[in-house]
């Protein structure tokens, strides 16, 4: 009876680690994605196109702009880690009226996206906004 629950517990672990083997793998969609800072909306996102490049990285370039001359602009290359974890080099601009004295925020170089449990966007992770003080900008691509 132990070697015959030993056989079927063997067989069953087998069977789904063939099954989620051959789940595909999700991909980073080319195309026109949701873009958004909280303080500018999330209700009326602006957009970012993302575009496969040959060495398999993505370009990214886009921007939501608000009243009062506030907006969020991205310009650079990502590179997908996994679905849910990618590496952005380039540029990235936030300005809100409110915040750092209505100055841009300006952050050049290489940050992190994260998507994590069942959210539907990638968030900046160097999320400190150049006022400092604990204000933090989130800044999301969307699925």
């Amino acid at each position: 009876m132990k070697r015959l629950f030993l056989s079927m517990t063997f067989f069953l672990s087998l069977v789904c680690s063939v099954i989620f083997a051959q789940q595909p793998a999700k991909k980073l969609r080319e195309g026109t994605h949701n873009f958004t800072l909280q303080w500018i909306s999330w209700d009326k996102p602006g957009k970012v196109q993302i575009k496969k490049q040959k060495d398999g990285t993505y370009t990214v370039k886009g921007e939501q702009r608000g009243e009062d001359g506030d907006f969020v602009t991205i310009d650079g290359t990502l590179t997908v880690v996994t679905f849910a974890e990618m590496t952005f080099t380039g540029k990235i601009q936030t300005r809100y009226a409110n915040i750092n004295k209505g100055e841009v925020c300006d952050k050049t170089g290489t940050y992190h996206f994260l998507a994590k449990g069942a959210r539907k966007y990638w968030r900046l992770q160097e999320m400190d906004n150049c006022e400092g003080n604990n204000v933090v900008d989130y800044v999301d691509i969307y699925f």
